[in-house]
């Protein structure tokens, strides 16, 4: 029984981990909402608060991290989306995460 408690805790605690910032392949439905034209709040109603921000004088892009495939091998991805100077959105696309883990010698 304990282990059984122990078991159902971990997978409680890796589904919260899992959907921090991010948007899983369940919510493709709402990835494919995205529209040209669509404001910074439309975007933010669709998919939640951005994982990362980066904006200069030509606009702004937010990204959301994703995962493609299965849970066990599942594909970290990026859902980046641009904003031109008046808020409205440019373009989007999904883009591999970088390799964060790297061999020490």
């Amino acid at each position: 029984m304990k282990k059984m408690k122990t078991i159902t805790m971990a997978l409680v605690l890796m589904m919260g981990m899992a959907t921090t910032s991010c948007v899983s392949t369940r919510d493709t439905v709402r990835i494919n909402q995205v529209e040209l034209g669509m404001d910074k709040s439309d975007i933010q109603k669709l998919l939640g608060t951005p994982l990362f921000k980066n904006a200069n004088e030509n606009g702004e892009k937010w990204g959301y991290r994703k995962y493609v495939g299965e849970m066990a091998d599942a594909e970290e991805m990026y859902f980046i989306v641009k904003f031109d100077a008046n808020d409205r959105v440019t373009a989007y696309q999904s883009v591999k995460a970088p390799n964060r883990h790297h061999k020490q010698m």
